[in-house]
């Protein structure tokens, strides 16, 4: 047990977040007991406020901000799945969730001590704070965590710093001369294909001219030169 805050510092009604042993633990009181979860809910991703204010319930659960799953306090168990839509129940079943972890706690008369070490999930378990770049997910079971890694200007990314897409400089006045002057050999070189009724120019016309705009594309937004 490790003291985590004084009796006055979680009054009833209010919620308070707590670090111990690299977890994020929050603590708020319910009928008369205080409890501790983890500040997260399990079933959802990164895009969200968590626990905080998040609606108990009558029958001693919390329920998650974007799924509406709720949780048992005591057990950290999932008592509903998606209640409110059963397309995404089906489509991503609990069993893709895992249980909620809850912490034991014990009130002293000189502060509020918690075990985070030995939560309900083991004491090696530690939720995930980030996945990818930018700590752009939660999770990874789930729908909710499958999200795009994402990195910061300057942050290392596989031992290679990640450079500013304006490192390399693009003339506006260039990049529009380009595509006014493709727009022009398409819309002649297709009228000439379509006046003479000769498809396989036209297709590969088209061809070649799609092949260019993607290969301008993929310079002008660096794509080549990171390869």
């Amino acid at each position: 047990m490790v003291k985590v805050c004084e009796l006055e510092d979680l009054p009833r009604g209010e919620r308070k977040l707590v670090r111990a042993f690299g977890k994020s633990v929050l603590m708020f009181w319910y009928r008369d007991r205080v409890y501790a979860i983890e500040s997260r809910s399990p079933a959802e991703g990164a895009y969200s406020q968590g626990f905080e204010r998040a609606r108990l319930t009558q029958d001693g659960c919390i329920e998650c901000p974007t799924t509406k799953s709720t949780f048992d306090l005591q057990t950290g168990e999932i008592k509903e799945w998606y209640p409110d839509n059963n397309w995404l129940a089906w489509l991503t079943p609990r069993e893709t969730c895992r249980a909620m972890e809850v912490f034991p706690i014990e009130m002293k008369q000189d502060g509020i001590y918690l075990d985070a070490k030995n939560g309900s999930l083991g004491p090696d378990f530690v939720a995930p704070v980030g996945f990818g770049g930018s700590n752009t997910s939660l999770e990874n079971n789930n729908v909710f965590g499958v999200e795009p890694a994402m990195w910061v200007e300057g942050e290392e990314r596989g031992g290679a710093r990640v450079k500013s897409s304006t490192d390399a400089k693009i003339d506006p006045g260039q990049l529009g001369g380009v595509i006014a002057a493709a727009a022009a050999v398409a819309v002649a070189g297709s009228a000439a294909c379509l006046y003479y009724e000769n498809y396989i120019a036209l297709g590969v016309l088209w061809i070649v001219g799609f092949a260019a705009a993607a290969a301008v594309a993929l310079k002008t937004t660096g794509a080549l030169d990171d390869e």
